[in-house]
């Protein structure tokens, strides 16, 4: 009764629902809320590792650019260096190549499949098209340039090796510190107070909270 009327207190004087609610399942269902706090980060490693990097964005534009200077046209050449490189979702704009559609329109899923050199590829593009001008000497600089972050990215993950490390080991001690308390039976005690769950829900609550904040800074620290 304590809980809810804690969490109803915090609704009503405009705290986000959202958090109210992971507050309530960690209050009343810890264990789901600990299985879907490891869902999600297994599922952010799993999308992080797999995701295409700067290395497959380099070997398209370096495709893109060998293609013109064979003398390929230049939606051939798309269609041929996307076709050397599957990991780059460029699907969209491989089929608008074929097609023969407009040059505006490929320029922008050329931008959406890239991510780092998205929109100066796809400037590049336009005015290929638009000219008749050569794009080979802009496609290879702009794969130089996807090269260059491709570096930057693992000095960056190779200098904050620790730092992610430490991160981990201070954010596993608590739900590790729930598990020793459920192998030695513990926390059904803590659970069968109304002010332990209370406890143990805005902890976790705030545990979750600060994961999410370290993620955002890390993702504001590499735009």
């Amino acid at each position: 009764m304590t809980a809810a009327t804690l969490l109803a207190i915090a609704l009503a004087r405009g705290s986000p629902a959202a958090l109210v609610g992971i507050v309530a399942l960690a209050v009343w269902r810890p264990w789901w809320f600990l299985a879907g706090v490891a869902a999600w980060a297994a599922a952010h490693h799993l999308r992080r590792d797999k995701g295409p990097g700067p290395a497959d964005e380099a070997d398209f534009l370096r495709g893109v650019a060998a293609e013109l200077a064979g003398g390929a046209s230049l939606r051939s050449a798309v269609v041929a260096a996307a076709d050397r490189t599957p990991a780059l979702d460029l699907r969209k704009a491989v089929r608008l190549a074929r097609a023969g559609l407009p040059a505006d329109r490929i320029g922008r899923e050329l931008a959406a499949g890239l991510p780092s050199n998205g929109r100066a590829a796809a400037s590049a593009f336009r005015l290929a098209a638009a000219t008749g001008g050569g794009a080979a000497g802009i496609m290879t600089t702009l794969a130089a340039r996807a090269d260059d972050i491709g570096v930057l990215e693992r000095e960056r993950r190779a200098l904050t090796a620790q730092a992610r490390l430490s991160a981990w080991i201070v954010g596993g001690a608590p739900p590790a510190f729930l598990v020793v308390l459920a192998l030695t039976g513990r926390l059904g005690g803590l659970l069968g107070d109304p002010l332990g769950r209370v406890v143990l829900g805005v902890g976790l609550a705030l545990e979750l909270a600060g994961a999410a904040a370290v993620v955002l800074m890390v993702r504001r620290s590499t735009r």
